[in-house]
C-alpha cells in the first residue's frame, strides 16, 4: 500500500471517529497500533469497527474478517469518494439491534391502521 493510499485510510477512520464521537458525546478514537497487529481500526463500546475509506468499495468480507478481531460486535464501516458512510454488519447482529424498533413500529402501526 502506498502513502497516499494510508494517509488516506488513516484520514478515513479520523473522519468516522469525529462523526462517531460527535453523534455519541464521548471520544471516540483510532487504535493505533492496528497495522502492526492486522486487527480492527476503532473500538467503540459494543462494536469493533473496521474503517475503508477508497475511491472504490470491495472486499467486504475480508474487512469484515478484521472487524472481528475485537470483542464487539464486528462492523464495517466504509466511504467512496463523494459518497456517504455505511455500515456493514451481519444481518444476525442488525436483528438484535433493530429488534426493538421493529416491534415498535409494528405496534404504532396496528394502533393507527
Amino acid at each position: 500500500m502506498g502513502a497516499s493510499q494510508r494517509r488516506k485510510g488513516a484520514s478515513g477512520e479520523r473522519e468516522f471517529c469525529s462523526l462517531i464521537s460527535e453523534a455519541v458525546g464521548f471520544n471516540v478514537s483510532r487504535r493505533l497500533n492496528q497495522t502492526r497487529d492486522s486487527g480492527h481500526d476503532v473500538d467503540i463500546p459494543g462494536f469493533s469497527a473496521e474503517v475503508k475509506r477508497r475511491k472504490r468499495l470491495g472486499l467486504i468480507y475480508e474487512a469484515m474478517e478484521q472487524a472481528e478481531s475485537g470483542n464487539g460486535t464486528p462492523i464495517v464501516a466504509c466511504r467512496a469518494d463523494g459518497q456517504d458512510w455505511l455500515v456493514t454488519m451481519y444481518l444476525s447482529d442488525w436483528i438484535k439491534i433493530a429488534r426493538e424498533e421493529i416491534i415498535a413500529a409494528l405496534a404504532d402501526e396496528k394502533a393507527h391502521g
